[in-house]
């Protein structure tokens, strides 16, 4: 039979949410501290080893190129040859990818001087070519005399590069510009790695807190695993508040409900008022035990009351309730308490009949319940009233 398990399923979903949103709290905290230290540092150090290049390259640099190199024309001058030779050996020396001088024409067009790529490089751009558009604003700013740094590595179409672009000075005026561009594919692929890995991280660890955390709840709040709303506490049956509920759901989902039996337990307030309530709570659960035991496999069994008990079966007819009805007294011939005391139960059972409520089945097993009460209270007394003797 099935368990209404309503509570602990809310209370579980209530856990699971508090331990996720804990753990993707947690998991942003430490992702955006260490990624954005990381990160940032990965940035400053790719800014310091441009910075040593500029430092370098515009100390060294022949100056006079940005005045005298206009055009292709140029680039059979002794000092183009010289700087761009220059250019070359940076270049190969320090990694960089690209490596290229520009300037601002008189007439305002953003050109090519120097290029660091060798001549036959399919990248390679020829004095006084354009500045393609995409770059100029970086440009721009480099004349206006600012170091300009990417804030992220960049995704050219043709690979990730970390750009930087600087001013060139003479006599503490800005005469032209300087790109220094960086191959920085395993950096990003590093990274990327990280934005990828770190949230399939802590979604597997989230899962893992949650379910830990179920179970480490459960464990501490109810050791014995019982659905505590709907358990009796002394019995661990299931209590008066569960049958009602399956009564009310099964009803409305029309389930294959085929008998009912209900169950009193005999002289319950005799044994509380003789030997103490600690052997009526012992009487108590002997007898749901034995009645547990036997319909284990029949029904489910509720305490429905201080001293009833009922058991809602999905299989049950007439031979196999009387069976039951039978084993049921043998196994109270069989049990034994302290105090010399056996158990006492009186039961009683209704066959379900076509579209009938389960609470008139029940209505029906209480009633039969009754009769064999009476039933036994008549076979207790009878022996004893016919041992009067008859008048003479």
């Amino acid at each position: 039979m099935p368990r209404f398990g309503n509570h602990s399923s809310r209370v579980d979903l209530q856990v699971s949410i508090i331990v996720a949103v804990l753990v993707a709290l947690s998991f942003i905290c430490v992702f955006s501290f260490t990624y954005s230290i990381t990160y940032n540092n990965m940035i400053d150090m790719l800014k310091a080893r441009t910075d040593s290049i500029y430092s370098f390259i515009e100390d060294k640099l022949d100056k006079s190129t940005f005045e005298t190199i206009e055009s292709g024309d140029d680039a059979e001058s002794e000092s183009y040859r010289q700087t761009k030779e220059q250019l070359e050996t940076v270049r190969e020396s320090t990694g960089v990818r690209y490596l290229y001088t520009a300037k601002r024409t008189d007439d305002g067009e953003l050109i090519y001087v120097i290029d660091g790529l060798p001549s036959e490089s399919e990248d390679f751009r020829f004095p006084g070519d354009a500045i393609e558009e995409e770059i100029t604003g970086e440009l721009d700013r480099a004349l206006a005399d600012e170091r300009v740094y990417p804030n992220d590595i960049k995704d050219t179409g043709w690979g990730y590069v970390f750009v930087s672009y600087y001013p060139i000075h003479e006599n503490g005026e800005v005469i032209g510009a300087i790109g220094i561009e960086f191959d920085a594919e395993a950096q990003y692929q590093a990274f990327r790695m990280v934005r990828i890995g770190t949230p399939l991280i802590g979604i597997v660890f989230g899962l893992a807190a949650i379910v830990f955390a179920r179970f480490l709840f459960r464990r501490i709040s109810n050791p014995a695993y019982k659905d505590l709303s709907n358990t009796d506490y002394l019995t661990s049956l299931r209590n008066r508040n569960a049958f009602d509920i399956d009564i009310s759901n099964w009803e409305a989902e029309g389930a294959a409900i085929a008998g009912a039996f209900v169950i009193d337990l005999d002289r319950l307030k005799l044994m509380n008022d003789r030997f103490g309530h600690s052997f009526g709570d012992e009487y108590l659960c002997a007898a749901a035990k034995l009645i547990e035991q036997l319909f284990e496999r029949t029904g489910t069994v509720y305490r429905i009351g201080g001293d009833e008990f009922a058991v809602l079966c999905r299989e049950l007819d007439e031979d196999r309730a009387h069976h039951l009805m039978s084993e049921l007294e043998d196994k109270l011939a069989e049990t034994a308490l302290g105090n010399d005391m056996r158990l006492s139960l009186s039961c009683g059972f209704a066959i379900r009949k076509p579209g009938e409520a389960l609470s008139n089945l029940v209505r029906r097993a209480d009633v039969h319940m009754y009769e064999m009460k009476r039933e036994h209270r008549g076979q207790k007394n009878r022996p004893r009233n016919q041992e009067a003797k008859p008048s003479a």
